[in-house]
C-alpha cells in the first residue's frame, strides 16, 4: 500500500530521532504491535536513528543494551525488524539526516525495505494523524 493511499483514521506516524538505542527498539516493537492492531504505521528515521539502520548499528549501542537484551532472552533487533517488515510497517527515511551523518546507501542493512522521504511530504501526509517523536 503507497502511503498516499492510508487511511487518515487509523494512521500513526512514528518519528525516530533518538540515539538511545533502547528507545529506538522499543519504538520498533510499538510500531508492530500498533500495526498487529489493525493500524497503519509509518516510521520516519531521521538524526541519530539513521545509524542504527546501517549495517554496523551495534557500534552505536553505547550502552550496550543489545547484550542485555540476548541475555534476558528478548526479541533481536534484526527480529523486531523483519517482524516490522512481515506486518508491513512502513519505513522512510530522511535523506537529509544520512547525508549531514554521511551514511551511504552501501551503509544500510540489506533486509530493510526502506525508502527516503521528505520531511515536510511524510508531516504532510500525516497531520491529521496520531503523531510520536521518539
Amino acid at each position: 500500500m503507497s502511503i498516499d493511499k492510508m487511511k487518515s483514521d487509523t494512521d500513526i506516524l512514528m518519528i525516530l530521532f533518538t540515539s538511545d538505542f533502547y528507545k529506538y527498539y522499543y519504538a520498533l516493537n510499538l510500531a508492530s504491535t500498533y500495526q498487529a492492531c489493525n493500524k497503519c504505521v509509518t516510521v520516519f528515521f531521521s538524526g541519530y536513528a539513521c545509524n542504527f539502520l546501517k549495517k554496523n548499528w551495534i557500534e552505536y549501542d553505547k550502552l550496550k543494551i543489545n547484550y542485555k537484551m540476548d541475555e534476558f532472552r528478548m526479541t533481536s533487533y534484526t527480529e523486531v525488524l523483519k517482524l516490522c517488515d512481515s506486518l508491513n510497517v512502513k519505513f522512510f527515511f530522511c535523506d537529509t539526516a544520512v547525508k549531514f551523518l554521511n551514511i551511504k546507501k552501501i551503509d544500510f542493512m540489506e533486509s530493510m525495505n526502506i525508502k527516503p522521504m521528505p520531511l515536510y511530504r511524510i508531516v504532510n501526509k500525516h497531520k491529521n494523524n496520531k503523531t510520536f517523536f521518539i
